[in-house]
């Protein structure tokens, strides 16, 4: 998630790498280019009027596993043996064990779930979005977009990001390697998008929104997760839907909520928004701009909730942090891709 206030940390450790701490961050201000297209908004209400439940559906998710999250998560934050990262500043293009390691995972798990992987390049300086793409069998130009971001803060000491946002960003590489397992197939094109740049204000999916409203694409939903494993004392297990219609589309929004309230588990807690803290900012923004109907997920307690959020305790190893509350989380948005999309019996 995107904020404005940069946030400095007492604790640097050796042999890190740090982004310039003088760079410049924009604001994330709404900044309406194009309204969303009549075809869209009939497709959404079309949806509204045809929910079913299928047992297709339920069965796919279900194959999703906390383990499966448990393993990426613990690799993007780099506390998987394997891996080397220290961070995943977008800015780290020069670094080994910066954003380079993170996309260079992504790209190769993806591959190997079977999608197409490209890496859209937008700035000299930040390391690309990955673009993974499992195309549609009967509706391959209609497209139904899942988004997360791979990048993180802060900017000095090591970043983590194990929620914010490696949950998203594993939660995505979950569902595809799900998807894989299973043999799915679908008749509208699944769209995997890992954004860089969203912590410096939304660069790299506004860049990816942008470039799709240019080129006249057909994108019928995009739905995003951004910090959605993290679940304070007291709390359910939780996953809040974003209210703001300057940065989603209301519609889509109740009609995703309906679908995920037909495929949850029993033991997740729906909320109609978050409970408290910040609901502001992050890339279903950037798609809303665009003119494309988006959905923004979250836990419960907002963007400023975590009370790791933007430090260097933002890792898998502590007390809030609960990978089946983010496996729960991802199988209702599979389940609503796969509606949308519409998954093959």
């Amino acid at each position: 998630m995107s904020r404005i206030v940069l946030m400095v940390m007492v604790m640097v450790l050796p042999q890190v790498f740090m982004a310039d701490p003088n760079a410049t961050y924009p604001n994330v201000t709404y900044t309406p280019h194009r309204v969303i297209p009549s075809s869209s908004i009939v497709f959404i209400k079309e949806k509204h009027g045809n929910l079913t439940f299928r047992e297709s559906i339920k069965e796919l998710i279900s194959a999703m596993e906390q383990t499966m999250i448990e393993d990426h998560v613990m690799y993007l934050s780099g506390e998987d043996p394997r891996s080397s990262l220290n961070d995943r500043v977008s800015t780290g293009i020069n670094s080994p064990n910066s954003i380079n390691q993170a996309i260079a995972y992504v790209e190769l798990m993806m591959m190997n779930y079977g999608f197409e992987v490209e890496a859209h390049e937008y700035r000299d300086d930040y390391g690309p979005n990955v673009i993974s793409t499992l195309r549609g069998t009967s509706l391959p130009d209609e497209l139904v977009i899942l988004g997360a971001h791979l990048d993180d803060r802060p900017y000095t000491g090591r970043a983590p990001g194990a929620n914010d946002d490696g949950s998203g960003s594993s939660a995505l590489l979950s569902m595809a390697e799900t998807i894989h397992n299973q043999k799915s197939s679908f008749k509208r094109t699944l769209v995997f998008e890992h954004y860089t740049g969203e912590e410096q204000g939304l660069r790299g999916s506004r860049a990816i929104a942008a470039k799709r409203s240019a080129d006249g694409d057909d994108v019928k939903a995009q739905i995003q997760q951004d910090m959605t494993a993290v679940q304070l004392s007291g709390d359910p297990v939780g996953l809040a839907f974003v209210r703001d219609a300057n940065a989603v589309d209301l519609t889509l929004t109740d009609y995703v909520q309906k679908v995920a309230e037909q495929y949850k588990d029993d033991e997740l807690t729906l909320y109609d928004r978050v409970l408290s803290g910040s609901s502001c900012c992050s890339d279903h923004q950037s798609y809303k701009e665009n003119g494309f109907a988006s959905v923004g997920l979250i836990e419960p307690r907002g963007y400023s909730g975590d009370p790791q959020y933007h430090r260097v305790g933002d890792v898998v190893d502590r007390a809030e942090f609960n990978t089946l509350q983010a496996t729960l989380s991802a199988r209702v948005v599979l389940a609503a891709a796969a509606d949308l999309a519409e998954l093959n019996s």
